[in-house]
């Protein structure tokens, strides 16, 4: 799907075509592909993150690749693979302000369209869900489905609104532009045109071929008659290519800011981007990755196995790259201390397990130790 026709703007080459005189409505079609663009950055930024997330599934407090791990993490349905299926689902959940997830058989699928009755003491319904060009007729029940719904449903329509305001601006700068940027004559006469209409049309007529010959083309001759000379129009007030930059930095960093994406991550500025990422996982996608994680456990496994350590988590922390030279020390420290295991760095650095016993054990260094047992080591060597 194409990121203008999902933002609902459908521009067409024919309104993108200024109008004789280059009307600001003729501009203003232009002028949403900045706003479409802005949009579509900084969802897209959202969506492939979450989308490389890795969705672990732990029963009774192991963790487990069962049908549930495959379908979060492999193949949600017949058409899509995980990373297609949670970048389409951001992608909604950031423009509607919600998403609804049904399942059909085994499989998953994002709805495109529905409509919610809620019930705020019993399950809600959903119902008239399309899934493509699908109608189903059957209606969900709450428990029988994933709803997911941001905290402020109604950024969307704030941003929507926010950035249309940005762009009827741009389109005004547009035409302001093309107005004065080239350079405007007049013709002087010292007397008016006489003779018939007819004849002062053709004139008319003349002189504007002449004119525009002239001013159209990088070597040309203008005959000028005696009694007529022509003057150029210096533009007042002109809008400069700067003042459209300005604007379409502005439209950027609206969206930024609405959807909590960085701003140098938006124009891909790679400088301090480890401190960028960190920033963006904290408040842009972490909120999104507990929402996720709290709404398929719940409808995924029945209470006494959530409180007996049954969950789905998104592990965000797959998102960043990881450089397995300058993580050694890191890693080092977390298997010596016993807070890992081999194997479990070696998952976290994107390798796969070894079947050796001891990647799974936690393994602790001899000169770490419980207070205790380090003072009465002490005590029996006679120093501390």
């Amino acid at each position: 799907m194409k990121a203008i026709d999902f933002l609902g703007l459908r521009v067409t080459q024919a309104e993108i075509e200024p109008a004789a005189g280059g009307s600001v409505e003729s501009k203003l079609a232009a002028a949403t592909y900045f706003k479409a663009i802005a949009l579509a950055t900084a969802i897209s930024y959202k969506a492939n993150a979450l989308a490389m997330c890795l969705f672990r599934v732990y029963k009774n407090g192991k963790e487990v690749n069962d049908d549930l791990w495959y379908r979060l993490n492999v193949e949600p349905n017949d058409n899509q693979n995980a990373a297609q299926f949670w970048c389409e689902l951001v992608e909604q959940l950031c423009m509607r302000g919600d998403a609804l997830v049904v399942p059909v058989g085994d499989r998953f699928y994002v709805a495109d369209s529905y409509s919610r009755e809620e019930h705020p003491l019993e399950q809600d319904i959903f119902s008239g869900i399309v899934i493509g060009n699908a109608n189903l007729i059957k209606k969900y029940r709450a428990g029988e489905c994933m709803f997911f719904k941001l905290a402020n449903k109604n950024i969307s329509s704030y941003v929507e609104s926010m950035l249309d305001s940005y762009s009827t601006l741009m389109a005004a700068a547009m035409a302001a532009y093309k107005a004065t940027c080239g350079q405007k004559y007049k013709l002087v006469m010292e007397r008016s045109m006489s003779g018939s209409l007819k004849d002062e049309g053709e004139t008319e007529a003349m002189l504007k071929r002449n004119l525009t010959t002239f001013i159209d083309n990088a070597n040309a001759v203008y005959f000028e008659t005696k009694g007529a000379r022509l003057e150029p129009v210096k533009a007042e007030n002109a809008v400069e290519p700067t003042d459209i930059s300005d604007l379409r930095k502005e439209i950027y960093d609206s969206a930024a800011i609405a959807f909590k994406v960085p701003k140098s991550v938006m124009y891909g500025d790679m400088t301090n981007m480890g401190d960028l990422v960190n920033t963006m996982l904290t408040f842009s996608v972490d909120p999104e990755a507990k929402m996720i994680s709290d709404e398929v456990t719940r409808k995924n496994f029945p209470p006494d196995e959530i409180m007996t350590g049954s969950k789905v988590k998104v592990d965000t922390t797959t998102i960043k790259h990881i450089d397995i030279f300058d993580a050694a020390a890191s890693a080092s420290q977390l298997v010596s201390y016993g807070v890992f295991t081999i194997n479990d760095v070696l998952k976290a650095l994107g390798y796969e397990p070894v079947g050796d016993d001891l990647a799974n054990k936690r393994l602790i260094t001899k000169n770490l130790g419980a207070v205790e047992d380090v003072l009465r080591d002490a005590n029996q060597g006679g120093e501390l």
